[in-house]
């Protein structure tokens, strides 16, 4: 019985020897001979990922009052964003795309696409443009991406570089109808991609 747990006990050494993954290192060498003698010695590097940390916010909004100024209104809040991350990175527009789930859905078109201010109720409660694009320089490391991205546009854009702790500002534009006959709630997703510089 003494004899059973001694070979059991060895084994168990074993397993947990095994699965700690040490790894064993290739025996020494002698390098001999007379004069200059020269050895090889591989080194095997092991580097991790540097893990990209970002901040910004999970919602926006905005709003359209058909009735101030020579085209309405449109009231957005800005998005900043924050790069957390120890070097810097690059901030890209993937996609911005109308989403079911207000009362309205809208289509989004390019800005040129319609005679705005003439839309009739149909028209105004279907089509939008809308985009984004950076509110001003601060944050955005030179050669940032001053046009606006607009969310007909299915490619992803790149809006510039943030340096590590540095916060962009990005606001939202748009174009739209006038004639609206109620209060009405509509969605888009802005989907954002991070990537080292």
């Amino acid at each position: 019985m003494k004899k059973l747990k001694s070979v059991l006990a060895c084994m168990i050494i074993f397993a947990l020897v095994g699965a700690t993954g040490f790894t064993t290192l290739a025996a020494d060498t002698n390098d001999t001979g007379t004069g200059s003698v020269s050895g090889n010695v591989t080194i095997n590097g092991q580097i991790s990922p540097l893990i990209i940390s970002v901040t910004h916010p999970l919602s926006a909004a905005y709003a359209i009052d058909p009735n101030g100024g020579a085209n309405g209104n449109f009231i957005a809040s800005e998005i900043d964003v924050q790069n957390n991350t120890r070097v810097a990175v690059n901030v890209s527009v993937a996609a911005l795309t109308a989403s079911p789930g207000g009362s309205i859905t809208f289509t989004d078109v390019d800005s040129s696409a319609k005679q705005w201010s003439s839309l009739n109720l149909a028209d105004s409660k279907k089509y939008i443009a809308i985009g984004i694009k950076p509110k001003d320089a601060s944050g955005w490391s030179a050669g940032y991406n001053q046009s606006t991205h607009w969310a007909v546009n299915t490619s992803p854009t790149l809006i510039g570089a943030l340096a590590p702790q540095a916060t962009g500002a990005l606001t939202l534009n748009s174009f739209y109808g006038l004639a609206f006959d109620g209060s009405y709630t509509a969605e888009h997703v802005l989907v954002f991609m991070f990537q080292l510089v």
